[in-house]
């Protein structure tokens, strides 16, 4: 009887472990891993978000840190702490070192913090094994895991060298070697929450907007590797909780600790990582104007595609905009599109006057209601009449002919440009007194921070006849595919993995 006894807790130990160990090891996961998705968004989200990309850096770095904070807080007050709840990365368990190498005996406590909090390290010089690191996206169906020592190897990531090493190379992410570098005088990023000591445009080196900093990985993990450095942290760059220690897997057949390798699971615990990525696309969606929030939307107007890389782009900086007339703009290194509307059809066209432009031959039209506008895959509306405009400034649909020379074709938004439209100061022919007279500028292809997204609610608006030729053409003409049209897309983030 007592074999038998024996031999069935012997089991016992083994399924708890399964429930227990494995079970808070999976919970805990999912926790790090709404946590790190939330982060990686943030990350990309604010990548553009001054026109200073040391600032910009630092801002984004920062808000991926307190996103994290959020996410394991009962009140968000960074001040009272967590005093009635323990939200946290799973919990915290203290055991002590046991008897043997089979760790037997071990006594359990545990602390009064016993939810792990993380707290992301800044990483802005942008160190491979950091807490979040910039970089480089490319999609690989390859099924194994993505990150690992045996990627050390490979020498081409995202068709430039390897940049990262050991175990965490990866196959579908390649850090940026390099960050920007702050104006003389200033150091590295400040505190979270603390304030960016910059005020744009301060001279700094380098920049967010290429492709090598179009992506950004946040991890966050549970592990020993850091267990020599105090807090577990490598300050400025990464950290690490306390790993998941086994408790019911300790009355089960998991080997002892080997004297020569450097992990055992009965003295180390288990592991316990959550990796995120999100990159850079082109918005699908946006939103309308919000005159509370400040925030720009769509604009009334759409304009055909091939005409808006013949409109002058202007800098990254957030102030730019149109040159006041079209006769000072020829000369200038971006020249703006000089345009006039026609208020009694809604058309636009190129140049000083629109007498006898169809919609078909226009560059561009007003529509009635801008929201049948605001999502890519949207046939274009009728132009409508429209009052001409003092100003106007947001997200400008770009449309397209999609499956042209097909039964299905139509002309259909594949995209949202930057644009401003200003009134032509101009003294010649009358433009400075005429209220349809407009100069109109694209901005620089940048992040945008809100009212825009990647998402559209209950997929792309395309009919049912619609076939998988006309989904890729409008997705390759949205993404600015190899030899398509290159509309200064407004960029979203959007998790890549």
């Amino acid at each position: 009887m007592l074999v038998q006894v024996a031999l069935i807790a012997f089991a016992l130990s083994a399924m708890l472990s399964l429930v227990i160990d494995v079970g808070y090891a999976r919970i805990t996961q999912g926790q790090m891993q709404n946590a790190a998705d939330a982060a990686a968004l943030e990350g990309i989200r604010k990548r553009d978000v001054t026109s200073n990309a040391f600032q910009s850096d630092c801002l984004r770095r920062a808000a991926a840190n307190r996103i994290v904070h959020w996410t394991f807080d009962d009140n968000f007050s960074a001040a009272e702490g967590d005093p009635d709840y323990q939200f946290g990365a799973g919990p915290i368990l203290n055991l002590t070192d046991g008897a043997t190498s089979l760790h037997g005996l071990q006594t359990a406590t545990v602390p009064d913090a016993h939810a792990y909090k993380p707290d992301l390290q800044m990483n802005q010089r942008n160190e491979v094994y950091g807490d979040m690191v910039s970089g480089r996206f490319c999609y690989t169906s390859d099924p194994a895991r993505s990150e690992g020592a045996s990627y050390d190897v490979q020498d081409i990531v995202c068709t430039e060298p390897q940049h990262a090493t050991g175990a965490y190379a990866r196959n579908d992410f390649n850090p940026n070697l390099t960050s920007p570098a702050a104006a003389a005088g200033l150091g590295e990023c400040p505190a979270p929450d603390d304030s960016v000591p910059l005020v744009a445009p301060l001279p700094a080196a380098g920049s967010l907007a290429g492709i090598d900093n179009s992506a950004f990985l946040v991890r966050l993990r549970r592990s020993n590797e850091f267990q020599d450095l105090a807090a577990q942290t490598d300050p400025d760059v990464a950290s690490s909780g306390p790993s998941l220690p086994l408790t019911f897997g300790k009355a089960t057949t998991i080997r002892s600790d080997d004297p020569s390798g450097d992990y055992s699971v009965r003295r180390d615990g288990l592991t316990v990582r959550a990796t995120a990525i999100a990159a850079v696309r082109p918005a699908l969606h946006v939103g309308a104007p919000q005159a509370n929030a400040n925030q720009v939307g769509v604009t009334p107007f759409a304009l055909v595609d091939t005409f808006v890389p013949t409109i002058g782009v202007q800098p990254a900086g957030r102030g730019a905009g149109p040159a006041p007339n079209c006769a000072a703009g020829r000369g200038a290194p971006v020249p703006p599109a000089c345009i006039t509307i026609n208020p009694a059809t809604g058309v636009i066209c190129r140049g000083l006057t629109c007498v006898g432009a169809t919609p078909a031959t226009a560059v561009g039209r007003f529509v009635a209601n801008p929201t049948v506008i605001s999502t890519v895959g949207r046939v274009l509306p009728a132009s409508a009449a429209r009052p001409c405009p003092v100003s106007s400034t947001g997200y400008g649909p770009v449309y397209s002919q999609i499956a042209a020379g097909t039964p299905r074709a139509a002309t259909r938004v594949i995209g949202f440009a930057r644009i401003s439209l200003a009134q032509d100061l101009g003294s010649g022919r009358g433009r400075a007194t005429n209220p349809c007279a407009k100069v109109l500028s694209i901005g620089a292809s940048l992040v945008a921070a809100s009212n825009a997204t990647a998402s559209v609610p209950g997929g792309l608006p395309l009919p049912i006849t619609a076939q998988p030729a006309d989904v890729r053409e409008l997705l390759d003409k949205n993404r600015v595919r190899p030899g398509r049209v290159n509309y200064a897309p407004v960029l979203v983030a959007s998790l890549a993995r």
